[in-house]
């Protein structure tokens, strides 16, 4: 944080390969109070906070000279204690320093903390956590180039998040430059979830910070707490999406049903019978309004199918016939349906208008094979209705596809509600509200590796 020059570490040529042996220490009295401190970063630690009294020493003069103290009514206890070792992306680092930090957003304080890892083959390294959320950062020294509203790094797209001024309120161990209390800068976050990039700028220099987002428990494991880790509260900008990488199996999995339900489908089709069983045509006249009429028994065959009944009438304008009609079996079952038919047209305002039809069909589905006949109760206020009746057996119906491609659908939409949910979380708490789908960030791979990130100056 703060654009603070890091010391170099030692020539990694000369570094052993094994894990390096446990950091040499060095005990001094606190200036302020007396207080023993104990320093594990050596010659590149500049300042060291007393826990005691607050007191930030200056390890640069020969008198030790207090340069700053922290008066904070809280007494900050670090998730992650002072001299905890954890191996973290294959290194073993050391918490040597914390730090408590502030931003004030409309009059409301938002803290978080950051603990000062080290090394003494890679250097300083940084752990951040926020409402349970945690970073792993380190500096580098390669500039992002800008890139619309984000920034490019590493062959990625980084997509600003906020811009926003940052304090300090609370120091705890050693660091590598003279921390004094309220030291403040200017920082701006671009995040490729899970990795966050950092700017941060003070009067005298810009620095940046790449960091990757760990899961806390993962944490937990590497510095051997016993203590359960905060909960986590809401979305981090960079916490990785759960339906990341989900979409494109879910879209071919889609793509296999839907041509395993084509493939069913076309193939009954052409199995289908579609036959025309029975048709007969009617002759209706007001004398016979009330009247039932049955028609000639016929046969439908093959496994259990639809029957669809097609009807049509004449003459129709501005008329309409309602035929209440069923389909009984010889041994007396009835499926009863009605139908209307209407066709009625004209001018109005000088434009022509028409709606209903002269037919229509009625689907009755898994009628069993036997012998049936229709019967027909018509109602009509024209003088004479001629009536037309088509029975056809085992019609292939896209309905059914249809149906099959929409429950399809309905896991791509759920999941797309899921994503625009955990995204708008995330997006809610930047300087972007409300821009979404513009902003919902390339998923990143799980594991970034630290090779991939030069070394250079730390600010974080």
């Amino acid at each position: 944080m703060d654009g603070r020059q890091e010391p170099k570490p030692e020539n990694p040529l000369t570094a052993p390969a094994a894990t390096p042996a446990p950091l040499r220490v060095k005990t001094l009295k606190c200036s302020g109070c007396g207080n023993s401190l104990t320093l594990r970063g050596m010659e590149r630690t500049e300042s060291v906070a007393c826990e005691a009294c607050g007191s930030v020493i200056d390890l640069t003069d020969e008198n030790l000279r207090i340069i700053s103290t922290f008066q904070s009514r809280v007494r900050y206890k670090p998730i992650i204690p002072l001299g905890s070792r954890g191996k973290l992306r294959g290194d073993l680092f050391e918490v040597i320093g914390y730090l408590r930090r502030a931003v004030t957003v409309e009059g409301v304080d938002y803290e978080w903390s950051e603990y000062l890892l080290f090394n003494p083959y890679k250097g300083f390294r940084w752990l951040s956590e926020y409402n349970g959320h945690w970073n792993f950062l380190k500096s580098t020294n390669q500039l992002p180039r800008t890139k619309g509203d984000g920034v490019k790094y590493l062959d990625k797209t980084f997509l600003h998040f906020q811009t926003a001024e940052s304090r300090v309120v609370y120091v705890l161990g050693e660091f590598y430059w003279k921390v004094q209390a309220g030291e403040s800068c200017r920082f701006s976050d671009y995040i490729a979830p899970p990795l966050i990039l950092s700017k941060e700028q003070t009067a005298r220099e810009t620095d940046w910070s790449i960091g990757e987002y760990l899961e806390p428990e993962s944490l937990r494991s590497a510095f051997q707490l016993t203590s359960p880790m905060p909960a986590r509260i809401g979305v981090a900008p960079n916490q990785p999406s759960p339906y990341a990488g989900k979409t494109a199996p879910l879209w071919k999995l889609i793509g296999y049903f839907f041509l395993a339900a084509l493939f069913i489908h076309l193939t009954l089709f052409f199995l289908a019978q579609n036959k025309r069983v029975f048709e007969t045509r009617f002759t209706f006249e007001q004398k016979d309004k009330g009247k039932a009429f049955v028609t000639e028994v016929f046969e439908l065959s093959g496994r259990p199918s639809n029957v669809v009944v097609r009807s049509a009438a004449a003459p129709l304008s501005n008329y309409w016939v309602y035929l209440n009609m069923a389909l009984i079996s010889e041994d007396g079952r009835a499926y009863d349906f009605g139908r209307e038919i209407s066709y009625y047209s004209g001018t109005e305002d000088g434009t022509a208008w028409s709606e209903g039809g002269f037919s229509d069909e009625a689907t009755l589905p898994a009628i069993p094979a036997g012998k049936y006949y229709l019967r027909i109760e018509p109602d009509f206020p024209a003088p004479r209705i001629n009536y037309q009746v088509e029975v056809y057996r085992d019609v292939p119906k896209w309905s059914f596809f249809f149906m099959a491609l929409g429950a399809l659908c309905l896991l791509p939409i759920l999941l797309i509600w899921r994503v625009a949910r955990f995204e708008g979380k995330r997006w809610a708490e930047s300087d972007h509200p409300g821009t979404l789908w513009k902003r919902i960030p390339e998923s990143a791979p799980e594991q970034e590796k630290e090779k991939t990130n030069p070394e250079g100056k730390e600010s974080r």
